[in-house]
């Protein structure tokens, strides 16, 4: 007689933007796909409307209690809620989990490292809990995941640290371009928030426009931190740049894709990031990465991106400006990062990364993982 799938209630209840969106609308078509689990689906209704839920997945909504009514929820009724619909396990999409809950896994997607780009009173406590939740989760749980490599000690001492596995994200294969590469468009893509360094990166573009005037910079990003925006505004005006550089704010996804389809540079000048999911989109669409050579980029890119060095002192706007000059001017070293990328981002698969958190569910190891090196 065939074993009784197990039931698993995938916790979306912080998915609601962002990269937590894509590992959800990404990784669960191909959850399903394994025999040995049962799937519950838990998420905002907001959420429920922008994602299509396969149709073995049962599915339940949040409450709309608030933030903090919602996560007293979460931590006290969410598991006696799981044990009711028959999930002993609660696989969360997100740092935390509920730590009253029989079995519960976290997915780490976010780092530590952003806290100290932190700016209000307010941000700085977030990260804090945040962390401390984090690392409970993680103590208290069977088995964790994380979305990068490079996070697992910022929340693990080493005794923990063995319990997690790498699942990281992915995209859906990408078709070759279509449109003819526009050679002066150079593309960054990400939220304005501190840690995305955008006045750096607007430093180095005046001086890669003061060398090249036909260079055109375009941010796509929603203005989530309106200061940096303004910013990055005031900066533009002051080195006289607005005709060069467009702020687009938030972009539909596959609008976003056919301006990566056109773009002859992405770049990217961020001080922290869990898994840089726009790398790995411009690597898919044959862009050149221009990154900072820290190693939550070479997680991403490994060989398939220029690296500015940021932390040897020298001046990091310059060295940004020549990377990027090198790229555009120089079409045999464009091409060959454009294969390079393609090659790279072929590497990360939704199939791969579902079947390192199933076989983890189930007590198995896998050998490869979803981890790319």
């Amino acid at each position: 007689m065939p074993k009784r799938p197990e039931t698993v209630l995938f916790n979306a209840m912080h998915t609601t933007t962002g990269g937590g969106m894509t590992y959800l609308r990404g990784v669960l078509p191909e959850l399903v796909k394994d025999d040995r689990f049962k799937w519950i689906l838990l998420a905002p209704a907001k959420t429920l409307e922008g994602t299509w839920v396969p149709p073995k997945v049962e599915v339940r909504v949040v409450p709309e209690l608030g933030f903090a009514k919602g996560h007293l929820w979460e931590q006290c009724v969410l598991p006696w809620k799981a044990w009711r619909w028959g999930a002993k396990t609660i696989l969360c999409n997100a740092n935390y989990t509920p730590l009253l809950a029989w079995r519960s896994v976290p997915i780490i997607h976010t780092t530590p490292r952003a806290a100290g780009q932190a700016q209000t009173t307010g941000m700085k406590l977030y990260w804090r809990v945040l962390k401390l939740l984090t690392r409970l989760s993680v103590w208290n749980a069977p088995r964790a995941y994380s979305v990068a490599h490079h996070v697992i000690a910022d929340y693990a001492n080493p005794r923990s640290a063995r319990k997690v596995r790498v699942a990281p994200p992915a995209i859906p294969s990408v078709k070759m371009e279509q449109e003819e590469r526009d050679p002066n468009l150079v593309v960054a893509i990400g939220d304005f928030y501190a840690q995305k360094d955008y006045p750096l990166l607007v430093e180095a573009f005046a001086k890669l426009y003061a060398q090249r005037p036909a260079s055109r910079l375009m941010i796509i990003g929603r203005p989530v931190d309106a200061r940096v925006r303004d910013e990055v505004l005031a900066m533009v005006r002051e080195l006289k740049l607005s005709q060069a550089v467009t702020l687009t704010g938030g972009m539909p996804h596959d609008k976003l894709m056919q301006v990566l389809d056109r773009a002859a540079v992405f770049v990217n000048a961020s001080k922290a990031e869990c898994f840089n999911i726009p790398v790995l989109e411009a690597l898919a669409h044959g862009v050149p990465v221009v990154l900072p050579d820290v190693d939550f980029q070479f997680e991403v890119a490994d060989n398939a991106g220029v690296y500015v060095p940021v932390n040897k002192g020298g001046d990091v706007a310059a060295a940004f400006a020549v990377a990027m000059y090198g790229v555009l001017e120089n079409t045999v070293v464009a091409d060959a990062l454009r294969k390079k990328g393609r090659e790279r981002a072929k590497l990360f698969t939704w199939a791969a990364t579902a079947k390192t958190i199933a076989d983890g569910l189930a007590g198995k190891s896998s050998d490869k993982e979803g981890y790319v090196k």
